[in-house]
């Protein structure tokens, strides 16, 4: 029983640091030594019936130990009188009904805790409640209590799934119908829906029943939230609608945006009304089977954004390390958040022929022509470097810079290389139509050298092997980077050799360097 518990360490100590920041202050850190709170993950449990078979509800627990020092022997009991008569567990339980796991040590800070099953018994009758009471003690501090509700079944509710959208032009308004369905076996009394879209979108309208705010960004980089309460009981198996379509106004900065919505059931008093006209909810007949706890609709506006390179000059001698700094810069109109492929946007940077890229940026990597893509390896000598940033979202006016240390050679004569906006696989950014200032110069003044003359048929190698001398002195001039396609690609243009693959695994996984974006698919 134990060992099974024990596997789960990792997930409850995440869970446990998760909650650390917001514990409460009580009058129990006013006793002597350390003082130990037991944290639920949802203190409001709701139990299928009839029961999931193999996947009973969970009461899960971990500890934060506020100090001082750490907290000795400490024992965490469950309490299952109030529910043992309508419950079964995935665990022996003693016959005075009271679980307890093993005493421990528990250091200061977020600690991991356990958990325990619980099922309903078949034939309880629906809405039966009791509660689960959580305590402990220290050998040398106080451990404070807590409590979940425990209730026979569940309230399930969901929303419509919203098709995605292409053209919508920037000073247009969307009407965006929501539903929302309870697919449980209990009434929920009130309901919250929580509404939020990304900065190329706002709200056309502010009701009385919804509260506005600006939230940090999430993966998808949804920030403005509207929060909005209903009175209304939402049986089950029935579903019900907002009263009119929710109006999202497309902004100048829209282009690749989403809008997300979720139904939650109303837990304490709802917030004091603001101004406007009240939103409703209004009975639309039976519960909708194809619905979803969140929803995340995919709105590609009709708009463009100006990925912009920049270049850096930098003067020094024959066996000077000299430093450059290129850039990658939005200039608008719209703002750059797209999170449908690994093809994000980045800066293909060609080294300067006469010089050596000694010291290679975070967030940049050899640059595989053959494949058309980054290796992952920072290997010093390589010819190209591709480099993205993290995040990957550009808002307008952001700018990712990226300094490399060049080493200039021996009879090395006044040089330039190129840095060029494209893509982490070498492809055009399809929303930027503005392509003047694409590529910029990155210029090594010698001193004492002279510049010398192009020649047309001359490119780099991008293919350097490690270990090399890297680019030695001569002329160079930079082909296009990257073949053919498009920003919605979700691959490379070509296949990245086997080899070179588990050199960027092995460079990950050894120093938790990010350098090529994660894959993150819409929802």
């Amino acid at each position: 029983m134990t060992n099974r518990r024990d596997r789960i360490g990792v997930a409850l100590t995440v869970f446990a640091a998760a909650v650390a920041a917001w514990l409460p202050v009580t009058s129990a850190q006013a006793a002597d030594g350390p003082v130990v709170h037991i944290q639920l993950q949802d203190d409001t449990l709701g139990l299928p019936l009839p029961p999931t078979t193999g996947d009973p509800t969970m009461v899960n627990w971990g500890l934060h130990n506020d100090g001082p020092g750490t907290a000795k022997d400490v024992t965490i009991s469950a309490d299952l009188s109030n529910v043992i008569g309508w419950v079964t567990t995935d665990s022996p339980v003693p016959a005075d009904h009271i679980y307890t796991w093993p005493t421990r040590d528990v250091p200061e800070g977020a600690a991991a805790g356990s958990l325990i099953g619980l099922s309903a018994k078949p034939g309880t009758p629906l809405g039966t409640t009791g509660t689960v009471t959580l305590s402990g003690t220290s050998a040398n501090g106080t451990v404070v209590s807590t409590t979940a509700k425990v209730t026979v079944g569940t309230t399930d509710l969901k929303v419509n799934k919203l098709a995605a959208r292409k053209g919508d032009k920037p000073g247009s308004t969307i009407d965006t119908p929501v539903t929302i369905s309870n697919v449980g076996t209990l009434a929920a009394d009130g309901v919250q829906l929580r509404m939020r879209t990304t900065i190329g979108l706002s709200y056309a309208k502010h009701y009385s029943n919804c509260v506005y705010s600006k939230d940090s960004a999430d993966d998808y980089f949804l920030t403005e939230q509207a929060l909005c309460t209903f009175d209304t009981v939402v049986e089950p198996g029935k579903s019900y609608r907002v009263d009119q379509p929710v109006g999202l106004d497309v902004t100048d900065q829209a282009l690749f945006e989403y809008f997300s919505h979720e139904a939650l059931p109303l837990s304490g008093s709802a917030p004091k009304p603001g101004d406007g006209p009240v939103l409703s909810l209004v009975a639309a007949g039976d519960a909708a089977t194809g619905g979803t706890a969140i929803d995340r609709q995919n709105i590609d506006a009709d708009n463009t954004a100006d990925m912009v390179a920049g270049g850096a000059t930098a003067k020094g001698a024959p066996g000077d390390l000299v430093h450059v700094t290129v850039s990658l810069s939005n200039e608008g109109p719209g703002w750059v958040g797209y999170n449908a492929s690994d093809d994000q946007p980045a800066l293909l940077v060609t080294v300067p022929t006469g010089t050596k890229a000694e010291e290679i940026p975070a967030h940049c990597s050899v640059w595989n022509d053959e494949a058309k893509s980054g290796t992952g390896e920072q290997t010093p000598g390589a010819a190209q470097y591709i480099c993205q940033s993290s995040p990957n979202e550009f808002t307008v006016g952001d700018t990712r810079s990226f300094e490399f240390g060049l080493r200039i050679r021996a009879n090395a004569a006044t040089t330039t290389g190129e840095a060029r906006a494209t893509t982490a696989y070498g492809n055009t950014m399809t929303f930027d139509h503005t392509h003047g200032n694409d590529t910029a110069a990155v210029t090594v003044e010698v001193e004492g050298g002279t510049t010398p003359t192009p020649s047309a048929s001359a490119s780099p190698s991008a293919t350097a092997a490690a270990g090399t001398d890297g680019n030695t002195p001569r002329t160079q001039t930079v082909s296009a980077a990257g073949g053919s396609g498009s920003l919605a690609s979700t691959g490379s243009s070509g296949t990245v050799p086997v080899a070179v693959a588990a050199g960027a695994a092995a460079l990950l996984l050894g120093g938790g360097l990010v350098l090529l974006v994660r894959r993150r698919n819409r929802a």
